[in-house]
């Protein structure tokens, strides 16, 4: 193992920024207190580490996953940075490659290289390659025996799986970093098999091959590589086709008026429509009035609905809309829905006791916090007993929604 220097401070506070655009549960303070530790270099190794267990939707599935305060994930994402400084993955590798990378950037890239390689007439079929459960199955001595391990972060990673049974979180930039890096072993050969035909976004690979037999010789050279890391290929992802295919997949481009992308998505069922136009959309009575629909058939779609739901809360209908969400009695819900009610006082008061008294008493810290900021701001503090140590200074100051607002801003 070995230590290395610490990238800039700024780079640092701005790639955790973007690290909570992926949180699960919004931090109540909007990890300010958190964001200046970083910035001034007094942050320092929390002293619990305390670990929740939240259901969340995916897009074909159900699944519960460790969550963790915003000091664990702010101490974790500066050790791994740290470690990974001097680090740079190969140049077909498009997620996650530093602390200045930037995901929306990163993934139109993605797509515009996608574009090349299916162009070529020499190469009609494209071999897809996807890990196995790689968050949750990847074995804890393939990072501590990484050439870029530290002291630190090998000391502060293993207590994490202990806890939570796995080395990467979901939606954490550091474990994206991290997995990003675990894999290069198999970047290699690709490299040296493929040269300049393939592309990797986090555990997905895209081979662009020139037929059925180059593209099994592929897949039994990667099935290998990753068994030396103790994983495997998924049997239901890993598949090779058309290249044409990809163009309505992977490398489709939805992007352009919102409104009629939202028209579209509705009409399609269009996921990646649908995400598109939430984050990016002004508020319309036709939008709102679809949002309650569209989360009750997608509940993914949740964190950009509420994020569509913050700027459209001075339109008509929209409170309602809200209100429609609080008979959710999930805690994925309640988490996304508190976090509005956070920021807009006459929605706090219109949370109804038992979402709070729900949140309070789930044992998960985050959204404890979210229910004590909701209950104090409108003098339901009794509702959720006492309130989290770092709440206090912001409580004693009159628990004001205006001040220290948690994010909406979302990714997921």
């Amino acid at each position: 193992m070995r230590d290395d220097a610490m990238p800039p401070k700024e780079a640092l506070t701005v790639s955790f920024g973007q690290d909570l655009m992926t949180e699960w549960i919004p931090d109540a303070l909007g990890a300010t207190d958190v964001v200046r530790g970083l910035a001034d270099g007094s942050h320092l190794n929390p002293t619990r580490l305390d670990v929740g267990w939240l259901q969340v939707p995916l897009a074909h599935r159900t699944e519960t996953i460790p969550v963790v305060t915003p000091e664990v994930r702010a101490h974790m994402h500066r050790l791994v940075e740290r470690s990974l400084h001097r680090y740079r993955p190969r140049p077909e590798v498009f997620s996650y490659r530093s602390t200045e990378w930037d995901y929306r950037g990163a993934y139109r890239a993605r797509q515009r290289r996608m574009r090349e390689l299916g162009s070529r007439e020499d190469l009609p079929l494209v071999l897809r390659l996807d890990v196995r459960q790689f968050g949750a199955s990847l074995p804890l001595h393939v990072l501590l025996d990484a050439p870029w391990m530290t002291e630190d972060l090998a000391q502060q990673v293993t207590p994490l799986h202990g806890a939570s049974g796995r080395c990467l979180l979901p939606g954490h930039r550091w474990a994206n970093r991290l997995g990003t890096a675990a894999l290069a072993p198999i970047d290699n050969l690709l490299a040296a098999e493929v040269p300049e035909r393939w592309l990797r976004w986090g555990d997905d690979w895209h081979v662009f091959v020139r037929g059925a037999g180059e593209a099994e010789r592929i897949r039994e050279v990667v099935a290998s590589g990753l068994a030396n890391l103790g994983l495997s290929l998924s049997a239901q992802k890993t598949v090779w086709e058309p290249v044409h295919r990809l163009f309505a997949g992977a490398a489709r481009d939805v992007a352009g008026d919102p409104r009629k992308v939202w028209r579209a998505g509705i009409r399609d069922g269009d996921m990646r429509a649908l995400r598109y136009a939430l984050t990016r959309a002004e508020p319309t009575t036709e939008i709102s009035r679809d949002i309650s629909e569209v989360v009750r058939m997608r509940p993914e779609l949740l964190p950009r609905a509420i994020q569509y739901l913050d700027r459209a809360m001075t339109t008509p209908g929209a409170t309602e809309v809200v209100e429609e969400l609080f008979d959710d009695s999930g805690l994925f819900t309640a988490a996304r829905v508190l976090t509005l009610a956070g920021r807009h006082q006459e929605l706090a008061r219109r949370v109804p006791d038992r979402l709070l008294i729900l949140a309070a008493d789930c044992g998960i810290a985050g959204l404890c916090a979210l229910a004590a900021r909701v209950a104090f701001s409108s003098r339901r503090g009794h509702l959720v007993g006492e309130p989290p140590p770092r709440m206090l200074p912001w409580i004693s100051q009159g628990a004001d929604l205006r001040q220290l607002r948690p994010s909406v801003a979302t990714l997921l």
